[in-house]
């Protein structure tokens, strides 16, 4: 998910800056010589693609494979695939796709590779789908309004670069190095998701490859029910070849981070609970933005924070809805200033880090004034008894999702996340976990749900437990679209799901998370 995530763990965890390889083609004599050594569960739809597209089809020690292996943020999700495919296309994708389902091969797409969960876009033995080719850009239409199309192999920082220059921005991810293909499939928080809802609300038309290979465009128009389960119903229906999402008008933005040692940890809490409040609050301005992150270093035993602010507009000096954040000491100088949209996101861009094994597991609160304190009370008493894990640093993130963002997302005609804005605000949490070795997988995993669920016992307590998981943020274990619209949404997932994908290729071949069928 996040620039707080990625600055705790560059700065704090043991790093090895990686150094992919570009590609030089070893030619189809190599890759041949491949396909017959590894065969494995795949090896049959390996060597068909290999035969139809020599260039983009690699096996194990082959230097575009390596190369796609490196693309991965979490080593938790370097697999072992029989061959990687990398198209160029839409129509490169479809044939693939029927390839895959006529040899019953495994398969799995990878955009930017930001999602930890094994499994999650990588496969053992199949065939890994790499859509970082597909990084088209150009700006359209769609119903007469104004549309950015976007490739899945995209990054953001990709994307903010290229719009910038046409004098424009999209509602899309916050931090730079998290692919395009995944994010709008969760929802996708964005730092104008007050004004303009959630990521996916800003996507007017999706290029699809169905299982079956067909291509379609599906609008609210085309295909109504698809494209209300597209917003935030994860990987259950077929692959986004294209986003075509609206723009907006560009402006500079008042944004950067502000970092605080342990012993003003409380002051950015009461700051928080303050931004937040429900009559009075910042958070009910509807250009701002924050993400607030308590981090702690298992290998010294500290806490510290940092805080990412953010306003939509040009402005010099702080807002009143951020002020009380700047008055908090830092200990280091605030990079917080006017400053172009590019800017600011470079200094999101903590992607050189892929060496830690990482884990996101999310919940929800209501975003109200006590909970601040009461997840920062059960986060400091659990890290005390925390065993030492090589490099493990944790960090705890308050992501706000105000009745502003709740409000735009159902004016754009709802999704399947169907949070009710009568029910917020919400406070969409995350625990975020890098750590070094395999051998504690187990027991940071562990360590990490219980938190959590013990954040869930205390506040279903006293009232604040909000059934809500945000899907971008979540471990492959948690019910995510089972609580979506209160339970409401998955059946019709399913419906659609069987609609457009009647043999459940994408729930039985496709190994990505968040299926359907298992919630």
């Amino acid at each position: 998910m996040k620039a707080t995530l990625f600055t705790v763990v560059a700065a704090l965890a043991e790093s090895i800056v990686g150094n992919p390889m570009a590609y030089t083609g070893e030619g189809l004599g190599a890759s041949l010589i491949a396909a017959r050594q590894y065969g494995g569960h795949g090896g049959n739809a390996c060597q068909q693609l290999i035969a139809r597209f020599p260039r983009q089809t690699a096996y194990p020690n082959t230097t575009l494979y390596q190369t796609e292996q490196n693309l991965f943020w979490s080593k938790t999700t370097v697999l072992a695939p029989s061959c990687v495919f990398t198209p160029q296309s839409a129509q490169e994708v479809a044939a693939a796709l029927k390839i895959i389902v006529a040899t019953n091969t495994p398969f799995a797409v990878r955009s930017g590779g930001h999602m930890p969960n094994p499994g999650a876009n990588n496969v053992n033995g199949g065939v890994l789908i790499g859509m970082d080719q597909m990084n088209a850009t150009k700006i359209s239409h769609v119903g007469g309004v104004e549309v950015a199309q976007l490739g899945p192999g995209l990054r953001w920082a990709n994307v903010y670069s290229w719009i910038s220059a046409q004098g424009k921005m999209v509602n899309g991810g916050r931090y730079s190095p998290v692919g395009v293909g995944g994010l709008p499939l969760g929802g996708g928080l964005s730092y104008f998701g007050s004004a303009n809802g959630w990521a996916s609300d800003s996507v007017l038309q999706y290029e699809l490859v169905l299982a079956n290979g067909n291509i379609i465009y599906v609008t609210k128009k085309s295909y109504p029910q698809l494209f209300w389960a597209l917003k935030g119903g994860s990987t259950n229906f077929g692959i986004v070849t294209r986003y075509d999402t609206k723009t907006y008008p560009l402006v500079d933005v008042w944004a950067g981070f502000i970092n605080q040692d342990a012993a003003h940890i409380p002051p950015l809490l009461d700051a928080t609970a303050q931004f937040i409040a429900p009559k009075t609050g910042g958070s009910l301005d509807p250009k701002t933005a924050i993400d607030v992150t308590i981090f702690f270093n298992a290998t010294s035993r500290q806490l510290g924070a940092t805080t990412s602010l953010f306003y939509n507009a040009s402005i010099s000096t702080a807002p009143q809805a951020l002020v009380n954040f700047t008055k908090i000491p830092t200990t280091v100088p605030s990079t917080v200033r006017k400053r172009s949209l590019v800017d600011f996101e470079t200094e999101t861009d903590f992607s050189a880090n892929r060496d830690s094994r990482q884990l996101f597991r999310a919940t929800s609160l209501k975003s109200t004034p006590p909970v601040i304190n009461l997840v920062y009370d059960v986060f400091q008493k659990k890290t005390q008894t925390l065993q030492q894990v090589r490099g493990l640093i944790l960090a705890l993130v308050y992501q706000p999702l105000t009745v502003d963002l709740l409000k735009a997302s159902r004016a754009t005609g709802g999704d399947a996340i169907d949070l009710d804005p009568a029910d917020g605000p919400i406070m969409a949490m995350i625990i975020n976990a890098a750590w070094k070795n395999a051998a504690d997988d187990a027991y940071v995993n562990a360590w990490c749900k219980d938190l959590l669920d013990t954040v869930d016992q205390q506040s279903q307590a006293v009232g604040y437990y909000y059934p809500f998981i945000f899907l971008n943020d979540a471990s492959a274990d948690q019910k995510v679209l089972a609580k979506y619209g209160k339970g409401a949404s998955l059946p019709k997932l399913k419906q659609v799901a069987q609609r457009f994908d009647p043999n459940d290729v994408f729930q039985n071949l496709d190994g990505g998370s968040f299926k359907v069928s298992t919630q």
